[in-house]
């Protein structure tokens, strides 16, 4: 299996936790890439078997939260995809509120099928994650 893990870092605590999820992608011998979005391409997309985004949470409102507009502007250039297997990952400071919800609406109406969500805090992976990781390679 192929995982493409892309992410938006401001202060690097995104970066961490895509960081973290590659070592367990990769412990679980998943054949891992991991980019920051300025880097990712249409062909790394494409050639992925599932697709891992993530975006610091951006916001201070519990329904304010959004991903940063280089997510946003990221995601409006992805190619059409079908049905493609997606995790979105954030990192935050005081709640994730709807940041979630404002990320799927991005990349569902391409084709994107988003199987999970996970969340840090500080960077690192908790047992919530774990299980959506585990989850994510079936």
């Amino acid at each position: 299996m192929k995982a493409l893990i892309v992410y938006h870092s401001r202060k690097g605590t995104t970066r961490k936790f895509a960081e973290k999820i590659a070592e367990r992608l990769f412990n679980k011998n998943v054949d891992v890439i991991t980019k920051d979005i300025e880097e990712a391409t249409h062909d790394d997309l494409e050639k992925c078997d599932i697709l891992y985004m993530g975006s610091w949470t951006n916001g201070r409102f519990l329904f304010n939260q959004k991903p940063a507009q280089e997510w946003v502007n990221f995601a409006a250039q992805l190619p059409k995809a079908e049905n493609k297997k997606t995790v979105l990952f954030t990192t935050y400071t005081i709640k994730t509120g709807s940041i979630f919800r404002n990320m799927k609406k991005y990349i569902m109406p391409k084709g994107y099928k988003v199987i999970g969500s996970m969340k840090s805090r500080n960077g690192k992976l908790n047992y919530y994650s774990d299980v959506i990781l585990r989850y994510s390679l079936n």
